[in-house]
């Protein structure tokens, strides 16, 4: 039987879509390994059939990401079809090529919050991880300064790893300076590019786990800017909760190809709902394959997470993370910040 959340009216409120997947970039950790095109992306006259279904839909909110979403010349073009049918826009971004003109084009047409992605708080440990030079990384900051000054609301997005925990707090002063809105930190997960042994290596995090622990609670602590903290760290400090799944429900995921999936987190073949070239969306909406991780009999989960006193707080965390962990959608979760929290706990009255 699916759990008592799966009964719920659903409504279809933000999409993501990542409308290319080209990138100037080559981040270690990229889950959708984005460099060259792959495959036929979807053209001008295509995306703006796909927003007119969207719209029709419900649907509030499309969060453009690729790739490098900057790469597409129409997005402004597209940014505004959507904002003249009621869907807002944000964009994930690497900043490189985000200008001044850039920044405002895309404000005028309906995009008012730009996420710039940045793995370290200097050119050098931002090399190492996202690829970029020196020249980018000050290109970075400008694009950061280019959206502020242009009213966007700015969020300063990094994945951390083993190899970036240590710069954290400094990448959190870096977001005070350039006085960001938001920071925001997503853990590494072993997807596209990041599935490489040798990445893994480098980002996973293991024995790290009371480090990365401290720095959440210490940065969740401070009052002076809003800090949050992705699905992939599972469920955090302090309540050590986990949302209701979304994907198929309240969200939606579709590649530059039309490929559909529930979510981000479930670009799996055996997730794939089908494409929107062949489909009309309200179609992909209302196949069964769309809810189908929401419905998921959590009862199914592996032991050692059903079992845990913390269970019905979590319901087991991310399936869509535990499955790029482990390659198995029922596994516990490897990371548990809340198991480590209890070790801490245990080693302070020992």
């Amino acid at each position: 039987m699916p759990p008592p959340e799966a009964v719920r009216q659903r409504q279809p409120e933000v999409v993501g879509w990542e409308i290319t997947n080209l990138c100037n970039l080559r981040c270690v950790h990229c889950y959708s390994a984005a460099a060259t095109r792959q495959g036929a992306e979807m053209g001008t006259d295509e995306c703006r059939r796909t927003i007119d279904g969207l719209a029709a839909l419900g649907v509030k909110t499309i969060g453009w990401t690729g790739g490098e979403p900057l790469l597409r010349s129409d997005l402004e073009e597209l940014t505004a079809h959507a904002w003249a049918r009621g869907i807002h826009c944000t964009i994930t971004t690497n900043g490189v090529l985000l200008d001044a003109g850039r920044a405002r084009g895309l404000i005028r047409a309906g995009c008012r919050t730009i996420q710039v992605s940045l793995d370290g708080s200097t050119p050098e440990l931002n090399r190492r991880i996202r690829g970029a030079s020196d020249e980018e990384f000050q290109a970075v900051l400008g694009g950061i300064r280019a959206a502020k000054s242009q009213g966007a609301r700015v969020v300063l997005a990094s994945v951390v790893g083993r190899e970036n925990l240590a710069d954290a707090r400094e990448l959190i002063a870096l977001g005070k300076r350039e006085e960001v809105d938001v920071i925001r930190f997503c853990g590494f997960t072993p997807a596209g590019r990041g599935r490489q042994q040798r990445i893994k290596q480098r980002l996973l995090i293991a024995e790290e786990a009371a480090d990365l622990l401290a720095f959440i609670e210490q940065a969740q602590a401070d009052p002076s800017i809003l800090i949050s903290f992705d699905v992939g760290f599972g469920p955090v400090p302090p309540d050590f909760g986990f949302h209701e799944c979304s994907a198929g429900t309240r969200t939606f995921y579709l590649r530059a190809n039309g490929d559909v999936y529930p979510c981000t987190a479930l670009v799996h073949p055996q997730f794939l709902v089908g494409n929107a070239r062949g489909t009309p969306i309200a179609d992909l909406w209302s196949a069964p394959a769309m809810p189908a991780m929401a419905d998921f009999a959590r009862d199914e989960i592996a032991a050692r997470c059903r079992d845990c006193e913390n269970f019905p707080n979590c319901h087991g965390g991310c399936r869509g993370s535990a499955l790029a962990f482990t390659g198995d959608v029922k596994a516990a979760v490897p990371l548990c910040l809340y198991r480590t929290a209890l070790k801490a706990s245990a080693r302070r009255r020992a």
